[in-house]
């Protein structure tokens, strides 16, 4: 069993302290408290911890999870309904790896559009801001870095130009 205080990453939720356990209906619970929102709690059963709840990455695990950032193609989805498809199932998983693509890959997308004068339709848009959230709140907490400059720590990390982070 997990003990109070401890920051997990909770598949769904990001970045969550257990705040307590408590017993409803005869089984334990963790009552997390996630880190982008301190006044709402999430239930985990912790029959059912592995299945929602992880650790957080470690600094080596960030930067492998950094130079795998580094060897992400460049190419867009297009289609909008299997970009949407794929890549709700990628936030979905909780797999860190996974949502760093797909931030990435609608990062690119975003920048196509702007460029282009055309719209970044709601749907990504919301996907690329939890996908964000998700991916540097957990890489902040890794390297020990303040939110704030977790992107342009990242960005010296992949040595990319300015310009192009210049956005996220």
């Amino acid at each position: 069993m997990l003990e109070v205080g401890k920051i997990m990453v909770h598949k769904a939720h990001g970045i969550c302290t257990i705040k307590e356990i408590l017993q409803i209906g005869g089984n334990d619970y963790y009552k997390l408290v996630p880190s982008f929102d301190e006044g709402m709690s999430i239930f985990v059963p912790v029959s059912k911890e592995k299945e929602f709840l992880r650790e957080v990455l470690t600094k080596d695990q960030a930067d492998e999870l950094v130079t795998y950032m580094n060897s992400i193609d460049n190419t867009i989805i297009d289609d909008t309904k299997e970009r949407r498809d794929s890549f709700h199932k990628k936030l979905s998983s909780g797999n860190l790896k996974e949502i760093a693509y797909m931030c990435y890959k609608l990062y690119l997308l975003k920048q196509v559009k702007l460029n282009s004068n055309a719209k970044f339709c709601l749907t990504d848009s919301v996907m690329f801001d939890k996908a964000h959230k998700m991916l540097f709140d957990e890489l902040a907490l890794a390297y020990k870095i303040d939110r704030d400059k977790i992107v342009d720590f990242v960005r010296l990390k992949l040595q990319l130009d300015i310009q192009q982070w210049k956005t996220l």
